[in-house]
C-alpha cells in the first residue's frame, strides 16, 4: 500500500467495517482508531511519506508514531510502536523527544499503552503554570522514558507545591515557587550564544496560586526572585538582616524583623532577606517565618587590615547547575 491517498482512505475506514479483501489488515489501523477514540486528530502527511501516523500540536510541533518507519505491517508481526515529538515536523532528523517505545506487548496492548502515553505527555507539554504542570507530571504513566521525564517541566524538589506522587493543591493566595526541566543546550534566549556553554537546566519562577510563569533562567536564585517580584512586589525594598543571633540579641532581631515588614507579610508567604558571606548562596524554600523563601544577600566579610586572602566562606557555592 504505497499510494498515500489509498492509505489515508484505508485508515479512515472504521474498524469492523467491510474492507476490500485485496487489502490486508495493517497495524496502523488500530492505532489510528484508538487515537481518534482518545480525542486526537491523526494524519498521514506527505513529508512522512506514509511511514508514520502524525499528531500535529497547536504550537506547530508534531508527534510521529511508527514501527521502524512503517505503519502498514501486519498486526501479527507487530513488535512495538515508537512515538517521537519533533520540534520541526518537516525535519525528521532534527531535535526530538521520545514519548513512547513499545517492547514485548501484543499489538493491541502496545497500541493502548502508546496512546495512553501520548495523551498524558501532550497534557504535560501543553500545561501552563506550576500547579497544572505538576499535576500533569505526576499523571504521566511509567511507560514514559526516564530521559523524557527529566525534560518535562515540574516543580523543583522541596519547593512550594512539590509532590512527586499526588496532584498538588493550588494555594489560596499568590505564592512563589520554582519550576525546572533538563536542557543541556546553549542559552535559549540568545541566538548568538556560545554553543559550548551549555545550560544544564532551564528554570522559571512560578506561582502556586495562578498560572503565571517567569522567563527562562539559568540561575536558581534569579528565577526565585522573578517569582517574588510577582507575588510580593515590594520585597526588594526590605533590608537584609544578619543571622546567627542568640539570646537577647535574637529577641531584639525578631522584634526588628516584625517592625520592618508589613502586617501579615510572613503569613502571606513573604520572603525574609538575610545576609551571607557566601557569594551566590542559594535561596531556601520554607525557611522564612511563614514558610516563604529565605533570600540570601551577599555581604563580603570584613577583613582585618593586611589580610590579602578572602575567607573560604566567601567562595561561591555556584548553585547554577545543581539539581534541587
Amino acid at each position: 500500500m504505497h499510494d498515500l491517498d489509498e492509505l489515508r482512505r484505508h485508515l479512515a475506514t472504521p474498524l469492523g467495517a467491510n474492507h476490500d479483501p485485496d487489502q490486508p489488515p495493517i497495524a496502523g489501523h488500530l492505532l489510528w482508531d484508538t487515537l481518534i477514540t482518545a480525542g486526537h486528530t491523526p494524519a498521514v502527511h506527505d513529508h512522512s511519506a506514509g511511514r508514520a501516523i502524525t499528531l500535529d500540536l497547536p504550537d506547530g510541533t508534531s508527534i510521529w508514531i511508527s514501527e521502524q518507519a512503517d505503519i502498514t505491517h501486519p498486526p501479527a508481526e507487530h513488535e512495538g510502536w515508537c512515538a517521537l515529538h519533533f520540534n520541526d515536523p518537516t525535519d525528521p532528523l532534527g531535535d526530538y523527544v521520545m514519548v513512547y517505545m513499545g517492547d514485548g506487548l501484543t499489538h493491541a496492548d502496545d497500541t493502548a499503552a502508546c496512546v495512553e502515553a501520548i495523551t498524558a505527555w501532550i497534557a504535560a507539554h501543553q500545561a501552563v503554570g506550576a500547579i497544572a504542570r505538576q499535576a500533569a507530571y505526576v499523571a504521566l504513566p511509567k511507560t514514559i522514558p526516564r530521559e523524557t521525564l527529566r525534560m518535562t517541566w515540574v516543580i523543583a524538589y522541596s519547593h512550594p507545591g512539590f509532590n512527586g506522587i499526588r496532584p498538588p493543591t493550588p494555594s489560596t493566595q499568590h505564592a512563589a515557587t520554582l519550576i525546572h526541566r533538563s536542557w543541556e543546550k546553549p542559552d535559549p534566549t540568545n541566538p548568538d550564544a556560545d554553543p559550548t556553554d551549555l545550560w544544564i537546566y532551564l528554570r522559571r519562577g512560578a506561582c502556586t496560586g495562578c498560572p503565571w510563569e517567569g522567563p527562562n533562567r539559568r540561575d536558581h536564585n534569579q528565577a526565585i526572585e522573578d517569582a517574588l517580584d510577582h507575588t510580593h512586589p515590594t520585597w526588594r525594598q526590605h533590608p537584609a538582616l544578619p543571622t546567627g543571633a542568640s539570646g537577647k540579641r535574637a529577641a531584639q532581631l525578631a522584634a526588628h524583623r516584625s517592625a520592618i515588614h508589613p502586617a501579615r507579610w510572613f503569613d502571606s508567604g513573604g520572603p525574609l532577606k538575610v545576609t551571607t558571606t557566601i557569594r551566590r548562596d542559594r535561596h531556601e524554600p520554607g525557611r522564612a517565618p511563614g514558610g516563604g523563601y529565605l533570600v540570601k544577600v551577599h555581604q563580603p566579610p570584613k577583613l582585618k587590615p593586611g589580610t590579602a586572602q578572602l575567607s573560604l566562606l566567601d567562595q561561591s557555592s555556584d548553585p547554577e547547575d545543581e539539581d534541587y
